[in-house]
């Protein structure tokens, strides 16, 4: 999922507490009892009965889990993931672990900006863990090249018009995937879903606990479905919050999503067509048509944004305008402003709205390695079609239904089709699970609705709870009835009843 702005939200907020993460040896550690479970295999009980070294990291905990690369060879190479964990304020229910979703988001940052993802009750109850998965942030972290690669890649033609700018956009996304490495031998070959999720197996017996309690939004519901068909004794209180089935293909995924940021992007000019500082006149129709002219223009002549080098490409706005339908109360009101700039022949508003979302300072660097992971976890989950061929063809295809987003989505998938790892069959349940809350809303943009429909029918024992509104998932995003029903089931186990819906 490209879903980085509810992630980016918070991460900003996170970052001071972070900056001491790295722990010491001059601190008093303490440790975390191990579980009495048996491990999947006496080969992992080195993993499954490791001891985590809590230190203090800024107000919080951190440690290291230690994996193995590939769980087929125990023996072989292992790899640590960063955790950190904010204490239960009160009466300890016991932990639980949460997910941002990417994938590529850092579950370390996600527990540092405890107050933005769950409530003070939950706060009071549970122990918050979070973890970098493999790969992510200060856990083994994939990279792509340079920096100055990632912005060529963000920067790129990606609605190419001819032969030239077709084998222009191909041969950038090979060489992104070509300069692709991990610091740890393998791993690489073992960034699949369910690589991760038997990773969150071990920590679960690393934090003591029996069964696992886990909040997964996004991409991260993915996560959780996995571990949940692969460990369905091990699931306890799992809210999935914003679906991602693990049934459908690459195209299916982009394609859906298409329909849901048209969708939003309408919504989103229907609400600044009644305001006073709209940058468009007219109805919808005319509003799209605007827009469409204005990045046009950028295909052929790119806006200056005050850097000479660094001009604001067709490529880059839309994607700048995508990353702004996640958080409607926040984000409509800057990419008002911004568009008002575009319209105006200035690019920068609109680069910038997009470097922060992205995490990239002004010297260029960028502070995460969320795209590169986004590629090595997602061309192994799910198949694509073909390369060069297909995208074309799907362009053609895709403008029909999406005149705005079709054939730029439709170039989106070349990164995987040259991707050097096969693709991983997902895990589906095989046995009844206990009950799950998905949690789904209406004009979601990233995760559809009827992904929720989806989702609940993979697991085969899950609730599905609506949220009537806009922008990406639902617990934390002002919806009391949505706070209160997750909790009721996080704290004390409690369906909310079928069909129920919130606004």
């Amino acid at each position: 999922m490209k879903r980085r702005p509810v992630v980016v939200a918070v991460a900003a907020v996170a970052a001071a507490a972070l900056s001491g993460c790295t722990a010491t040896g001059s601190v008093t550690s303490e440790s975390t009892p191990v579980v009495t479970l048996p491990p999947p295999s006496p080969d992992l009980a080195r993993f499954y009965s490791q001891t985590l070294d809590w230190e203090p990291c800024g107000p919080d905990e951190c440690a290291r889990l230690l994996v193995p690369v590939d769980y087929n060879d125990p023996d072989g190479e292992t790899l640590e993931l960063a955790l950190l964990r904010v204490p239960a304020r009160g009466d300890r229910a016991g932990s639980l672990v949460i997910n941002p979703g990417g994938p590529g988001s850092s579950g370390v940052e996600y527990a540092a900006a405890r107050d933005y993802v769950v409530s003070d009750n939950v706060m009071d109850r549970f122990d918050l863990v979070g973890f970098d998965p493999r790969g992510v942030g200060d856990s083994a972290p994939v990279q792509c090249g340079t920096d100055a690669d990632l912005d060529a890649l963000v920067a790129s033609d990606a609605t190419p018009d001819t032969p030239e700018e077709e084998r222009q956009l191909v041969d950038l996304t090979a060489s992104f995937v070509a300069a692709c490495t991990a610091p740890v031998p393998g791993l690489l070959e073992h960034m699949a879903t369910a690589d991760s999720a038997r990773d969150m197996d071990v920590l679960r017996a690393a934090l003591g606990e029996p069964q696992l309690d886990y909040l997964g939004v996004s991409y991260g519901t993915h996560l959780g479905a996995t571990y949940a068909a692969l460990f369905p004794q091990n699931v306890g209180r799992f809210v999935l919050d914003g679906p991602l089935p693990a049934t459908l293909t690459a195209e299916q995924v982009t394609l859906e999503q298409g329909r849901g940021f048209e969708d939003a992007l309408g919504r989103f000019i229907d609400d600044c067509l009644g305001r006073d500082d709209c940058p468009f006149t007219g109805d919808r129709a005319t509003a799209f048509a605007d827009l469409r002219g204005w990045l046009d223009v950028l295909d052929a002549r790119p806006a200056s944004t005050g850097d000479p080098a660094r001009p604001l490409t067709e490529g880059a706005a839309t994607y700048s305008i995508l990353m702004m339908m996640y958080s409607p109360e926040g984000d409509w009101p800057l990419l008002r402003g911004a568009l008002a700039d575009l319209r105006d022949g200035n690019g920068s508003t609109l680069q910038q709205l997009l470097d922060a979302r992205m995490r990239r300072d002004s010297t260029g660097s960028y502070a995460n390695n969320a795209n590169e992971v986004f590629y090595a976890v997602s061309c192994v989950d799910r198949p694509v079609s073909g390369g060069e061929e297909s995208a074309r063809r799907l362009a053609i295809e895709w403008a029909q239904e999406l005149p705005f987003l079709g054939e730029y989505l439709a170039w989106g998938n070349l990164p995987c089709a040259t991707w050097p790892v096969p693709t991983v069959a997902p895990s589906l349940p095989s046995e009844p699970l206990p009950p799950v809350l998905v949690v789904a809303t209406t004009h979601d943009p990233a995760t559809p609705l009827p992904w929720g429909e989806v989702l609940v029918d993979q697991l085969g024992n899950a609730t599905l709870l609506i949220r009537d509104g806009d922008g990406h998932t639902a617990y934390r995003e002002g919806s009391d009835c949505i706070d209160e029903a997750v909790d009721a089931f996080l704290l004390d186990g409690v369906l909310p009843p079928a069909g129920t819906v919130c606004t």
